[in-house]
């Protein structure tokens, strides 16, 4: 009797625990809350946008300046760190010039023998001057004798102007800064060849007093933009979402593809955008604790309502 139940009742407890397990596992997800609330603008009407922390060189695309070398060789010394403030004509980085030091030298003994035959030429010249006014020469060796002090002349000219692109190469083994700027990366070492293909980075630098942030508004919010209106930038990942005041600089008037993405699922690569430049303050306390950085990705918020502030120039339509 009892084998007559006991596989129904282990059948039946099989199915209740499938029906629980099913039921378990089918129960929806807690809702919990992103350890970080996405930004909020902090005005009614607003335009907003990804912006991008650059140095305030004025450029298009980005304010970093890319610094190489015209000429190819050694690295003999860095004089500068990561960070550092440069005057414009501080040298970053130098080259080896023993070869080109060198050529110098024989560039200025050229000069100096090139000197020695131009002043003897001339004294046989002048010599003969006087020699085919007593006709004791004949006027074909007086041509010849004005040719070849000519000659000379020219040969010395020919061996300063080598001896001062010997120079110029000297001056250019040592890669100066071309504006004031802080050094923001250093992509070379010491010992290390260093050529001069185009678009090799060798120093990174650029103007932080005061950074710019480059904020690229989709070209259909264009016509609500109001340029010297508020605007506000957040920090990505501050919980606190403290707001960076901005002031505005200048809008590029010219339309370009949306190459800053900022990670949302709805966001085209096909989009278009006009890029406006604001500047933060340089005091800002987020600034001075290195809370915003060159290369930084911030939200930025441009206030659009009717009563905001803005320059009388502020309509886009009249730019």
């Amino acid at each position: 009797m009892t084998r007559k139940y006991v596989l129904p009742l282990l059948a039946f407890g099989m199915l209740a625990f499938a029906v629980a397990h099913a039921l378990y596992i089918q129960r929806p997800d807690p809702q919990t809350p992103p350890p970080v609330p996405p930004p909020l603008t902090p005005f009614g009407d607003t335009v907003a946008g990804a912006g991008m922390v650059e140095p305030s060189t004025e450029a298009s695309g980005t304010g970093n300046i890319a610094v190489g070398s015209q000429l190819a060789g050694v690295v003999t010394k860095i004089p500068i760190r990561i960070g550092q403030t440069v005057k414009a004509g501080d040298v970053l980085f130098e080259l080896d010039d023993s070869l080109t030091a060198a050529q110098l030298k024989v560039n200025e003994a050229q000069v100096a023998a090139s000197a020695a035959t131009v002043e003897m030429n001339k004294d046989q010249r002048d010599r003969g001057v006087k020699m085919l006014a007593a006709q004791a020469i004949a006027e074909q060796d007086m041509v010849t004798l004005e040719q070849t002090y000519r000659t000379s002349v020219a040969q010395l000219e020919l061996a300063k102007a080598q001896a001062g692109q010997t120079k110029t190469q000297l001056t250019l083994l040592r890669v100066r800064a071309p504006v004031d700027g802080t050094v923001l990366q250093i992509n070379v070492r010491e010992g290390e060849y260093v050529s001069t293909f185009g678009g090799q980075s060798l120093i990174l630098m650029g103007n932080l007093q005061p950074i710019h942030v480059r904020v690229s508004i989709d070209e259909e919010d264009l016509p609500r933009l109001k340029l010297s209106a508020p605007a506000r930038a957040k920090i990505r990942g501050d919980a606190n979402q403290e707001e960076v005041p901005l002031s505005f600089v200048r809008l590029e008037p010219y339309v370009v593809p949306k190459t800053s993405l900022t990670g949302a699922n709805t966001e085209r690569v096909d989009t278009r955008v006009v890029q406006v430049i604001y500047a933060i303050d340089p005091n800002n306390r987020l600034v001075r604790e290195k809370k915003v950085l060159v290369g930084q990705l911030v939200d930025v918020f441009i206030d659009t309502r009717p009563n905001s502030h803005s320059a009388s120039k502020s309509d886009i339509n009249n730019n």
